[in-house]
């Protein structure tokens, strides 16, 4: 089993960001303490939502440290103000990173028909793709907002991994990864206790449970 941690934006929130977005942006010291324990314990890093800060501060403190990262953009703001661009996404790319899709327009899927799913999911995929010259197989979840439906649509489009917002550790075959979120008001304790948890048989039984009422087969399917 191994952990995901998703991350937002990194340093000061820009004037740009709404309210309940702000409690996602977190400080250069809590990113540089994620990277540290990155080090030593089996974590995956993902980063939500293609903020400039993808490119400016997380990519060099990643490639110092030897490691990589997966970032999910949304293709629709590629090259607005605050946002990655295309340069960005070939640099990070070039630099090791894995490019992947965050949508087109940030939809909550759940509000979406099948069709507005799939049609939002392609479009980002034919700009990365586009971009980087390689394939783009994993796709983030906007939001987390997910049900049976919209899985059952991005299995029959052909995404190779799906990332949600389901917390805990996930199994390295799983096609629903399961992702930790770190805020703006995690300390090191709180953060290390997420990497380092090691959920009882129980635990772990309730966690599947509260995941299966919403995803059903998803949650078994092996990417």
């Amino acid at each position: 089993m191994s952990i995901c941690l998703m991350l937002h934006g990194i340093g000061p929130a820009p004037e740009r960001v709404e309210p309940d977005e702000r409690p996602y942006w977190i400080s250069e010291s809590t990113l540089a303490f994620v990277i540290s324990e990155m080090r030593t314990q089996n974590v995956r890093l993902t980063l939500d939502d293609g903020n400039d800060s993808d490119a400016r501060i997380v990519l060099p403190k990643l490639v110092e440290a030897g490691l990589t990262a997966v970032f999910f953009i949304p293709s629709d703001r590629i090259g607005t103000p605050g946002y990655v661009t295309e340069h960005d996404i070939l640099e990070l790319h070039q630099s090791g990173m894995e490019i992947a899709s965050h949508g087109s327009a940030h939809l909550n899927w759940l509000k979406a028909g099948d069709a507005e799913i799939a049609n939002d999911v392609m479009r980002s995929i034919e700009r990365l793709t586009g971009i980087i010259k390689a394939p783009v197989r994993s796709v983030a979840i906007p939001y987390g907002y997910c049900d049976r439906r919209v899985l059952a649509v991005l299995r029959q489009i052909g995404i190779g991994r799906v990332y949600s917002s389901f917390r805990g550790p996930y199994a390295d075959n799983a096609w629903l990864v399961r992702r930790d979120c770190i805020t703006a008001d995690m300390g090191s304790q709180e953060i290390r206790a997420i990497i380092t948890r090691k959920p009882d048989a129980a635990e772990a039984a309730l966690t599947f449970l509260r995941i299966w009422r919403h995803t059903g087969n998803a949650a078994l399917w092996a990417a």
